[in-house]
């Protein structure tokens, strides 16, 4: 069953403070935000399984956990391309699976160089461009199947909610930046 918009802005309240704090010591909301994430990673063994399934459902592609600190998803990296250091490539796909809420969203990220150094990554939302729709409905398929969570509608997750997620505050923040990430296109 999939939350309601009314669910997860009332998760996304609960996690993330409503304004900036000048304090030394983190919020409530930060305080349980920390707890939950620091919980979640104790199924990292699992994530890291899922990974290694999705290498072998991609062999001639990179898989790398995008997976941080100061995100509130697990983050899988599908790259289109093998090697160390990865050569200059056009596009990778991310699917998030949020910690907070069971919900995924998977999207693309198209990137410029200027000979072999990015210089520039665009982020892309359903519908995807050609070559990155059949990589992304198999890693949406897999983290449903594997997980039993359900994909964010692009509009929900839209949806402004009165709370600062990182550097991003009100009125600019929505339910993507609190339940997967405020910096989507900042990847390795």
């Amino acid at each position: 069953m999939h939350p309601s918009t009314e669910q997860l802005l009332v998760i996304a309240k609960h996690y993330w403070p409503a304004s900036v704090s000048d304090g030394d010591e983190p919020s409530p909301e930060l305080a349980r935000l920390f707890k939950r994430f620091d919980e979640a990673l104790q199924d990292l063994g699992q994530w890291r399984g899922f990974l290694d399934h999705l290498r072998t459902l991609f062999p001639g592609f990179s898989i790398a956990d995008g997976t941080g600190p100061t995100r509130c998803s697990f983050r899988c990296i599908v790259y289109p391309a093998k090697g160390s250091p990865l050569p200059p490539i056009p596009w990778a796909i991310m699917g998030c699976m949020s910690v907070l809420a069971p919900v995924f969203t998977v999207y693309g990220i198209t990137f410029e160089y200027e000979g072999r150094k990015r210089r520039a990554a665009h982020l892309h939302l359903m519908p995807l461009p050609g070559a990155m729709q059949e990589t992304a409905r198999i890693v949406a398929r897999e983290l449903e199947a594997r997980y039993h969570v359900s994909e964010l509608p692009r509009e929900v997750a839209a949806t402004p909610v009165p709370v600062v997620v990182e550097w991003t505050q009100p009125p600019q923040t929505t339910l993507f930046d609190a339940l997967f990430d405020s910096e989507p296109t900042n990847i390795p």
